[in-house]
């Protein structure tokens, strides 16, 4: 039996406030990015690329939330 490494954590060097519109923006470039480099090494790591995806999908729609409340 392999056992699997876990994935890769992500932390933060610096923070800055952004807007929900703002954050899915610099979010979908990082993840169109990371998808491009990633998928190229022996398959990628696709629980990293999954959680963006979910974080992703969660910022569009607090963004329409927003919108709707407004």
């Amino acid at each position: 039996m392999m056992i699997s490494e876990p994935p890769p954590r992500i932390t933060t060097t610096t923070a800055r406030n952004l807007s929900t519109k703002r954050a899915q923006i610099h979010l979908q470039n990082f993840l169109d990015d990371f998808e491009n480099r990633n998928s190229t090494l022996n398959g990628g790591d696709k629980a990293v690329t999954v959680q963006l995806q979910k974080l992703n999908k969660a910022l569009i729609e607090e963004r329409q939330r927003e919108k709707g409340g407004r």
